[in-house]
């Protein structure tokens, strides 16, 4: 059945299915991926560095309280953007593969079938809006402004992934570049200026605005180069592959962001604010493994639709050990780091970057399976994983949180991820992931992770000992990755 101009195997034809390419193509299309995906990782992580190094500003403009306010907003965007994107962000890569030059009118499509979407859910909460204002405990103003902003943001990943499909990196990291900018400037002018007893406030619309306008240009820029609104099949097969993608990427931003909301409405803002400075400080590790995991997919795909199984075996376990030291570097090296970067009042939820940062490894980790489900186009079963996590995530922060107190939520949120890789261990497993890579090994690498930070945690009372400990390992893993380094030029050069 012919889906549109240019595709006779609408299904099927996807990666992982029969597309064909002669092998000087496709060695050539692996290389501008590591090239690519390289440059992303290094821009990327230079990027979020860059907000990262305004956090001392934002912690010392904001009281706990106000922080804490501002982090929820930007939880429920998460979770927002997620519900407005119908999963049709899933549909990118795979688009691009069945579509070819057809692909910019796909892509105009949906994002126009996107805003329908969008003016739909604006209309229904504002309709809706007396219902739940107490429980949102945001102004109709606020409201609004967090639904563009999440459209804003929605649209901006989306064309990031087009971007990054087409290996077009420079062009992402300049966008990317004037969200960052903007947010920062327009949000210490509104706080200082315009909003100094609403400071959170001040920074909620900093953060807006840019996104907002970002959003409104793309829209534009893809109507523009793709001139289709509608059509009926473009808009069939990203649902057809976006809505099973939807429970997912609603769970995931739960996940990821349910810890920050439950706080604020079960214990206060100013708790909610700690928690999401150290959660914050911690995010930079997530960073740096979903920039790794960036460069490596899609060499994964290219890899995998060339049947060269043992090189991606072969670079699996270099992949996998260089972010298990990542991650001991990070929580040995961050207290220090968490105490420069805010004030004492923010002091309280050091001892939980371990579990935290246990969270972000584990959430790396599941990257390696997820893939391989991916590549199959089994995205029900990453649906059904990430809703039954969030799902375990929520229950055990509520119980967690009565029993124990909000520093629980970093331990159950490591805990759900850590289920959340073993589910999609076990259902990739079908599909041949340990032909991909070895369980033992990750499994050992795991165990070294996690033994490492608890003897670090359990020795913060020994603040001498403690201090000498995270230092040696420090130098451990640097004179590691010297040793390593022609292995590593190495193989990124035979990849």
């Amino acid at each position: 059945t012919q889906l549109a101009v240019g595709v006779s195997k609408p299904y099927t034809y996807i990666l992982g299915g029969d597309w064909q390419m002669d092998s000087i193509k496709k060695e050539e299309m692996g290389k501008s991926a590591v090239k690519a995906g390289l440059w992303y990782t290094i821009g990327n992580i230079a990027l979020k560095g860059c907000a990262f190094l305004t956090l001392p500003v934002f912690t010392r403009l904001l009281s706990t309280s106000d922080f804490g306010v501002y982090n929820a907003y930007i939880a429920y965007e998460q979770i927002f953007t997620a519900i407005l994107g119908v999963g049709f962000y899933g549909t990118i890569k795979n688009a691009k593969l069945d579509f070819k030059e057809n692909f910019k009118k796909y892509l105009s499509s949906i994002v126009f079938l996107s805003v329908l979407i969008f003016i739909f859910i604006t209309a229904a909460a504002n309709v809706a809006y007396p219902i739940y204002c107490n429980e949102l405990d945001f102004s109709r103003f606020v409201t609004n402004c967090l639904l563009f902003q999440s459209f804003g943001a929605y649209m901006l990943y989306l064309y990031g992934v087009k971007l990054n499909a087409e290996f077009r990196y420079r062009s992402f990291l300049i966008m990317s570049s004037i969200n960052v900018l903007g947010n920062t400037v327009l949000s210490i002018i509104l706080i200082l200026f315009v909003f100094p007893n609403e400071r959170y406030l001040g920074r909620i619309l900093g953060s807006a605005i840019p996104l907002i306008g970002i959003g409104v240009a793309l829209c534009f820029l893809i109507w523009r180069n793709g001139r289709t609104l509608y059509n009926k099949a473009y808009w069939k097969y990203g649902l057809a592959i976006g809505l099973p993608l939807l429970p997912h990427v609603i769970s995931q931003s739960l996940l990821s962001q349910v810890d920050r909301i439950m706080i604020k409405d079960m214990v206060g803002s100013s708790e909610a604010g700690i928690y999401s400075y150290i959660y914050t400080i911690c995010t930079i590790l997530y960073i740096v493994g979903n920039s790794m995991e960036n460069a490596w997919s899609p060499w994964v795909f290219y890899t995998l639709d060339s049947g060269d199984k043992k090189r991606i075996e072969r670079a699996g376990k270099d992949y996998v050990m260089v972010f298990a030291l990542l991650t001991i570097g990070f929580f040995c090296v961050m207290p220090e780091v968490t105490k420069i970067m805010a004030g004492s009042n923010y002091w309280g939820g050091i001892s939980l970057i371990i579990p935290l940062t246990f969270g972000n490894f584990f959430v790396f980790m599941y990257g390696l399976p997820v893939n391989i489900e991916y590549y199959h186009k089994k995205t029900g079963f990453i649906s059904l994983g990430t809703i039954l996590a969030a799902g375990l995530n929520a229950v055990l922060n509520y119980f967690g949180i009565i029993l124990f107190g909000y520093q629980v939520a970093a331990y159950t949120t490591f805990l759900s991820y850590g289920m959340l890789f073993l589910f999609h261990w076990f259902i990739a497993n079908k599909y041949g992931v340990s032909e991909l890579y070895s369980f033992k090994f990750l499994l050992n690498r795991t165990a070294l992770v996690l033994i490492l930070g608890f003897v670090v945690l359990l020795t913060d009372g020994f603040m001498v000992f403690n201090f000498i400990l995270r230092y040696m390992l420090i130098i451990l893993i640097l004179i590691w990755f010297y040793k390593h380094r022609q292995m590593l030029v190495g193989a990124l050069k035979r990849r």
